[in-house]
């Protein structure tokens, strides 16, 4: 199943979005960004949007506890492509089979285990930032995939029109100009 596929039918089912990130990093807060446009324009369920900032350990509980069968974490990550690159996936089988870290990913990866251990499955959609500068706002590049992501996310959940799938293999295209 090709990555687009694969997080349209993990929306469908009972899903919670976890933003990691940390505002005065520049595109590292690309996570929290997603979270806050998504609240704002009220398509998914806010009891299932966490914004967990740079501390995703210090909600392994509450995330465990929660009744839903999914938990996407969305962060920066750390990838040997082109900034803008979004990756999507099983956070264990991306960390097993690439160079795929996120930002956080020590907190992140005791986080995960602990969830799948609750039975969830656990998914990292991840964009490659182009700085993690102190001091840095988001990046126009950052900015705008994350808005395409949260439209795919939108046009998913309202099922208002099918998509194409860009995708290929662990990574989804958004955003780039073929070239």
């Amino acid at each position: 199943m090709e990555p687009l596929e694969s997080l349209q039918q993990i929306l469908t089912g009972r899903t919670c979005l976890v933003g990691i990130g940390n505002k005065l990093r520049g595109d590292d807060g690309v996570g929290l960004y997603f979270i806050e446009s998504i609240k704002l324009k009220g398509f998914f369920p806010p009891d299932n949007l966490l914004t967990v900032e740079d501390v995703p350990e210090n909600y392994a509980f509450p995330l465990a506890q929660k009744a839903v069968e999914n938990v996407i974490f969305i962060d920066a990550v750390l990838f040997n492509a082109p900034a803008g690159t979004v990756i999507f996936g099983p956070l264990t089988e991306l960390e097993e089979v690439s160079q795929i870290v996120s930002t956080h990913k020590l907190s992140l990866r005791l986080t995960a285990q602990l969830l799948e251990k609750t039975g969830k499955k656990v998914f990292l959609l991840g964009i490659v930032p182009e700085t993690t500068g102190f001091g840095q706002e988001l990046t126009p590049q950052i900015k705008k995939i994350a808005d395409e992501l949260i439209t795919i996310f939108e046009k998913t959940l309202d099922k208002a029109s099918p998509l194409e799938n860009p995708g290929e293999r662990a990574a989804i295209q958004v955003g780039r100009e073929k070239g």
